[in-house]
């Protein structure tokens, strides 16, 4: 099972990407900004499938190896699991469904989409 810090991570790191591409690569831009997202889906509905039906317990994921409040503490639980895997989905449904707008505004949109999922889902985890 991929830990849920990968949902942060990818989001962060691909808006980052993003950010680096030229303008003119938009249609790059947004298939790596698709993809992000349905990692980040993917991971949200593998811990859904394991808290609910494989047998495993929630998880405390601590940033930095420090205890709160020195650093961040999520939390991945089965209620988390189920409104990540939603704020996800509706991400990545929401791209697709924009593709012609986001194309015609730019990567920098792009990178403004992916990181509102990725700082909903980081909220939904902080509990």
């Amino acid at each position: 099972m991929v830990d849920a810090i990968f949902i942060i991570a990818a989001g962060l790191g691909t808006a980052f990407l993003i950010g680096l591409l030229r303008d003119s690569w938009r249609e790059t831009a947004y298939a790596i900004m698709l993809a992000a997202l349905a990692f980040m889906s993917w991971v949200s509905a593998e811990w859904v499938w394991a808290l609910a039906y494989g047998g495993a317990s929630s998880v405390d994921i601590l940033t930095a190896g420090i205890k709160p409040p020195f650093a961040i503490n999520l939390r991945m639980g089965l209620p988390e699991a189920v409104l990540v895997l939603l704020v996800n989905l509706t991400g990545l449904l929401s791209a697709i469904y924009l593709k012609a707008v986001l194309l015609k505004i730019g990567r920098r949109a792009m990178a403004v989409l992916l990181i509102a999922i990725m700082a909903f889902s980081g909220i939904i985890m902080t509990r």
